[in-house]
This record gives C-alpha cells, structure tokens and sequence, in this order.
C-alpha cells in the first residue's frame, strides 16, 4: 500500500477565533432577518387579502396559510440550526488545533492574538445585545436561546475556546517532537 502524503496547514489557528466570531454573528443575523421577514410578510398578506375569495370560495387567507405558512415552519428551524452551526464551528476550532503542528516559539504571538480577539468579541457581543434589544427585532431573537447565551457571553466563550484550542494544539506538538525525535 502506498501512504498518502496529505499537506497540511503549518501556519496555525491565528485566526479560527475571528473567524468564529464573524460566522457566528452572520449566521444570527441572517437567520433573524428570514424569520422576521417571514412574519412581517404572512402578517401583511393575511391583513391585506382578508376576506378575499377565489372564485370557488376558498378564503384567501387559508391559501397564503397553506402556502407561505409552511415557508414560516420552515424558519423556524433556524433557531436550532443556528446553534447547531455555532457549536459545530467550535468543535472545529478544537479538531483544527488537533491537526495543527506548530513550534513553540508561536505561543507568544497565539496568546497575543487570543487577548486582541477577546477585546473584539466584547465589541461584537455588545453590538448584538444591542441589536437584539430593538423592539422589533426582539420577539424574533427571542427564540435564539442557545445562541443568544454564547453572543451574549462571546468574551468568556472566545476565552475558554482559545485556550482549549492553544491547549490542544501546543501539548499536540509536544506529542509529535517526540515521535519526530524516537522518543514516542
């Protein structure tokens, strides 16, 4: 048998962290703004074609409930989805630390790194709750609860992230500088 000789990426997870933040924060906005959306338009078409009827008789507000009430049913899966990504994202991060070999020299600059992206992540967790906080975008976010815990927790969660990922990635080298070396 032959071995395949994979390429990896040598360069580190500098940048997962950002990358989590910015993905997440896409991932809520655009799953509130379909929700919301969804709502905002049923809500219109049943005050707009309320007691309309087709010709047969059929209640127009029977037809947009069977047709556009299902796309709603549909949103709200993105509730759970949404949580299902993040979380997805953050093991990750965790499998991406795992995979990483690195030298110790870049540990400095990780933690650095780590410490800029935790002052971001209270600037973006600030940001949402303020979003979030708008009265009409408040029923819709509501329903984000495992979501919403970790944006309105991002700093702890970038914290608790990154050093389990350093972690990870930095024992990992340890591990392979012996097998590199005959020791393991």
């Amino acid at each position: 048998m032959r071995k395949l000789n994979i390429k990896m990426n040598k360069k580190g997870q500098f940048t997962d962290l950002f990358l989590f933040m910015i993905v997440a924060v896409i991932i809520l906005f655009i799953s509130g703004i379909f929700i919301y959306i969804g709502v905002k338009t049923q809500d219109q078409l049943d005050i707009s074609m309320a007691g309309m009827t087709t010709g047969d008789g059929t209640n127009y507000t029977t037809i947009v409930g069977d047709t556009f009430g299902q796309v709603n049913t549909a949103y709200s899966s993105l509730y759970w989805l949404s949580i299902l990504l993040i979380v997805g994202m953050m093991f990750s991060i965790f499998f991406g630390s795992y995979m990483v070999t690195t030298r110790p020299i870049y540990f400095i600059p990780y933690i650095f790194v780590m410490i800029i992206a935790i002052f971001v992540a209270v600037g973006i967790s600030n940001a949402y709750q303020e979003v979030v906080a708008q009265p009409d975008l408040a029923s819709t976010y509501a329903g984000f609860i495992g979501s919403n815990f970790i944006m309105f927790n991002l700093p702890i969660w970038i914290t608790v992230i990154g050093f389990a990922g350093g972690i990870i990635m930095f024992v990992r080298m340890k591990s392979q500088e012996a097998v590199a070396y005959g020791y393991g």
